[in-house]
């Protein structure tokens, strides 16, 4: 069986806004990439502003990340002001940046239909163009997010580097690599991106709140989670730190060893093998992939919905399956859409047991910022089950396993364990502070 290593939660660096300190005072064990992810600020303009022409930085150092009022910041070289020799090391995307002007700038005026350069080659410098800065609507903010991309058959590593506005050195650092001659065609990276994302409404609530209720006299054990909080995470428990098929975990088990503030059981899996049957993506890599048809997907921003899976129609997933998201749990049938109670479900659902009375899970969205979690072990049929959460205002919502795999755990106890081991539990997490990620 294929072995896939998955960390849940990463002790990184939070998103990054747009507000930018005036300066920094760099910490033990800081480098120039992380300062750059946790300001926002570049680590060429870092450089830049400091007059630094390394990488090297010690703890106690001040470090400029806005140029002073009413003083000259530390520039780039002028640009269009003479030609420039070529130097041994020299990269034409390094020259383009260490000049403000772009690789297509230099190739058009130096008649260059490459990149390649020689030693002693003399460069024309074009003049620096200013780039009118983009239009953001007030609504929105930037935020670092990061992702896999796919290194193609033209690009370099210091192209890249350059591109995601990092030194070839942390780019190598961020994936693990033990040279940057690892960074070859067809390999994924982890980049940094920064992205526009709505700015989130002010919280409601606690992050989580949990309590028992009885609607229509049946024992209710239910999870209001409030996503408008931007520490709170929602993703994958796995029974260990990588996923291993023959390998499962009890709810109240899996709640004990993640430190999850809530956790209820996931979806559909093999009872033998414990390998999920659809589509898990968990911090934007796609774990597992199967024939369930809809899924819960939520964003790095922490934005939820139920959407349709590629997967199902295809059979195989894209490169282009799930873009956007963080976490994505496929699961169903939705027994809830718009308000109104689900009766009839895709055809991928086929087993008779599913619709005879049995204990339950589900997870469901008052909107697309208020997530709730429910489990109980009384014995329901999947429309009683999407009458109750209808009764407790959920509009749309779809079914997690149940029987024997029901279960949901707050604070790392089990309020109602599995009977059974599950492959999966789904985690609610406060207090995060790890980076975010997208597929």
């Amino acid at each position: 069986m294929r072995r896939l290593s998955v960390s849940l939660l990463l002790a990184g660096l939070g998103c990054a806004a747009l507000a930018v300190p005036a300066s920094v005072t760099v910490r033990s064990g800081d480098t120039l990439f992380r300062i750059s992810t946790r300001t926002g600020v570049s680590v060429a303009d870092i450089q830049r502003l400091n007059g630094l022409r390394g990488t090297t930085i010690r703890a106690g150092q001040v470090l400029r990340l806005v140029g002073p009022a009413g003083a000259a910041t530390p520039a780039r070289p002028a640009s269009g002001a003479g030609p420039y020799t070529v130097k041994k090391g020299d990269t034409l995307s390094a020259i383009a940046a260490r000049f403000g002007v772009t690789v297509a700038a230099l190739q058009a005026g130096n008649s260059l239909r490459g990149t390649a350069l020689a030693v002693g080659q003399r460069l024309k410098i074009p003049p620096r163009t200013r780039a009118a800065a983009p239009v953001r609507p007030p609504t929105t903010e930037v935020r670092v997010v990061y992702r896999y991309v796919r290194v193609g058959v033209k690009d370099t590593p210091q192209a890249l580097a350059a591109r995601y506005r990092l030194s070839v050195d942390d780019l190598r650092r961020l994936n693990g690599l033990g040279s940057f001659k690892h960074i070859v065609p067809g390999k994924k990276l982890l980049v940094p991106s920064r992205v526009p994302v709505p700015i989130p409404p002010k919280p409601q609530r606690d992050p989580v709140t949990f309590k028992r209720l009885t609607p229509l006299n049946v024992p209710m054990q239910i999870a209001n989670v409030d996503l408008r909080w931007r520490s709170t995470l929602v993703a994958p428990v796995l029974p260990g730190r990588a996923l291993v098929f023959n390998s499962g975990a009890r709810v109240g088990e899996l709640a004990r060893r993640s430190g999850a503030r809530v956790l209820v059981n996931g979806s559909y899996f093999h009872p033998q093998s414990f390998a999920p049957a659809g589509d898990i993506v968990t911090q934007g890599r796609l774990l597992t992939w199967g024939r369930i048809p809809q899924a819960l997907a939520i964003t790095p921003d922490n934005r939820a919905a139920i959407r349709p899976s590629a997967t199902a129609l295809l059979g195989r997933p894209l490169d282009t399956t799930w873009t956007g998201m963080e976490t994505v749990i496929a699961t169903g049938p939705r027994i809830l859409s718009g308000g109104q109670v689900v009766t009839r479900y895709s055809t991928a659902f086929r087993d008779p047991a599913l619709f005879g009375r049995a204990a339950r899970s589900a997870v469901g969205l008052v909107s697309n910022r208020d997530l709730v979690l429910v489990s109980t072990h009384a014995k329901l049929t999947t429309t009683e089950m999407g009458k109750l959460l209808l009764r407790l205002g959920v509009r749309d919502a779809l079914l997690l396993d149940g029987g024997s795999s029901a279960g949901i755990a707050w604070n790392g106890r089990a309020v109602l364990d599995s009977v059974r081991r599950v492959s999966y539990g789904i985690g609610v997490f406060t207090n995060y502070t790890g980076r975010r990620y997208a597929r």
